[in-house]
């Protein structure tokens, strides 16, 4: 295949904040574990996987930079494409080296090391592990590149790799065999990089003309755009008052699952949104381990939560991939409280900060990340990053139960990346009526991640139970 007949385009700001801010203690990788009832079909997992390429183009691409940064780096088919590189196949043991006694935490052990490493930024970056076991079951890690698509963008993925059904037959892929390696010329490089510069450069002109219309035909404008990056330089530079400070490399992977309705119940009872329930148990969470470890005196974590921008349409298994979300930084409250009264408090916070009215412009400003060189967008990267404590992401899942190569998935956890000084990141994910929650832990500041999962659960139910007590002493008032 020619490299004319190929598919390129530029990164996006969003998607190129994540490829260059991706660095050593930083990276930018999120994954899902699916756990199966039986381990999948002989072939059909490859086949599936060769369909998910085939339906999700972006899988088949690598980032390739421009020669001395002269234009975006940009999306383009890898002539060497080899899907044998990309989905492997691991067995799980136990300590004693025997596979069927293997259990979950086995796994989450197993993975961790995986979850860390960095992708090889020459090829498209994603990689699917088949794992036997724990028990007589199966297990599948996709582990994915932030670059290539956000939580909610995974989901096109997860569509393309997934069966409403165990028998659904696979669709027929032609698959290409990894084509030689290809390796432009430098004047040939520096053509396209002109060009491609020149075309940004005359999208970017036409953005600045725009901007400055509407600055001359509306003068509040520049009274508005000064409030919005005013609240963006307060909300980048606010402090909380963790005591936090070492932090690795490692990464420690656990999680639990909740059923859903009662969560349902407690949001409703309370009268909040669902990520106010989760930010409350996280804060919950977050208050017993700092007080566990002898830090009673802190009283908040700044929490980045990242809010999903996409319409309803282009969510669940029709999404598509690319980041189009933003995110908010919360303090959340970490002092002793009882659940309600922290509920109430972290709905208040979390209300406010939807409502700045910097939060549209969001992706606008994520967008001009590519004016800038990358060393500087990486310096900011990390300086930004060492504001946050604490991730805390709810990806929008789905409800109906799912088979890949003929096995029923029935467990699906998420992980989020983590930041530099952040010592967790919580992800969840509605699938099949429950609430899976994985959580992304630094090694060294956290390194008792089963105890929290365990405060985060315990958490969870204590915000459920104190929500049922509200709603039976309100229904007692109306009947008395």
């Amino acid at each position: 295949m020619g490299k004319d007949s190929r598919s390129s385009e530029p990164l996006s700001g969003e998607d190129l904040g994540f490829w260059w801010g991706d660095q050593p203690r930083q990276r930018t990788a999120m994954a899902m574990l699916l756990l199966l009832d039986r381990p999948p079909e002989s072939g059909r997992l490859r086949a599936a996987a060769a369909r998910a390429v085939e339906a999700v183009p972006r899988l088949r691409q690598s980032v390739v930079d421009a020669p001395l940064d002269l234009a975006r780096p940009r999306w383009e088919d890898d002539p060497t494409f080899d899907l044998d590189f990309h989905v492997r196949r691991y067995a799980l043991s136990h300590s004693d080296g025997v596979t069927q006694h293997a259990d979950l935490k086995d796994l989450f052990h197993t993975i961790g090391p995986i979850y860390e490493r960095p992708f090889d930024r020459t090829r498209p970056l994603w990689e699917l592990i088949e794992i036997d076991g724990p028990g007589e079951g199966a297990a599948i890690f996709f582990r994915l590149h932030h670059s290539v698509a956000d939580g909610v963008g995974g989901n096109a993925i997860l569509a393309a790799l997934t069966d409403a059904s165990p028998n659904e037959a696979p669709a027929s892929v032609h698959e290409q065999p990894p084509g030689p390696w290809e390796d432009p010329g430098l004047l040939e490089q520096l053509g396209d990089a002109v060009k491609h510069g020149v075309e940004e450069g005359a999208e970017r002109a036409g953005a600045l003309a725009r901007f400055g219309w509407s600055g001359l035909t509306r003068p509040s404008a520049w009274v508005e755009g000064a409030r919005v990056v005013a609240g963006l330089v307060s909300q980048a530079t606010q402090k909380a008052d963790s005591p936090l400070r070492e932090f690795g490399r490692a990464r420690h992977l656990t999680g639990f699952d909740l059923p859903f309705e009662p969560l349902r119940a407690a949001k409703k009872a309370l009268g909040g949104q669902m990520i106010d329930v989760m930010l409350s148990a996280a804060a919950t969470a977050m208050a017993r381990w700092h007080q566990a470890h002898g830090h009673e005196d802190a009283a908040e974590v700044m929490t980045l939560v990242p809010i999903n921008l996409r319409p309803r349409s282009d969510q669940g298994l029709a999404a598509l991939t690319g980041n189009r979300a933003t995110g908010v930084m919360v303090p959340l409250p970490v002092g002793p409280s009882d659940p309600l009264k922290r509920f109430r408090e972290v709905h208040a916070r979390m209300a406010e900060r939807k409502a700045n009215p910097a939060l549209e412009y969001m992706p606008a400003l994520a967008e001009s990340v590519a004016l800038f060189p990358r060393s500087l967008v990486r310096l900011l990267s990390y300086l930004g990053s060492q504001s946050v404590h604490l991730i805390v992401t709810n990806v929008p899942g789905i409800m109906q139960p799912r088979y890949v190569a003929g096995a029923r998935i029935t467990a699906g956890y998420p992980f989020a990346p983590l930041a530099p000084h952040c010592p967790v990141s919580i992800a969840l994910y509605g699938y099949d009526d429950r609430l899976w929650v994985g959580i992304d832990a630094d090694g060294t500041a956290m390194p008792d991640v089963d105890e929290f999962a365990t405060m985060l659960r315990e958490s969870f139910l204590e915000l459920i139970a104190a929500a049922e007590r509200e709603t039976d002493h309100r229904d007692a008032h109306l009947h008395a």
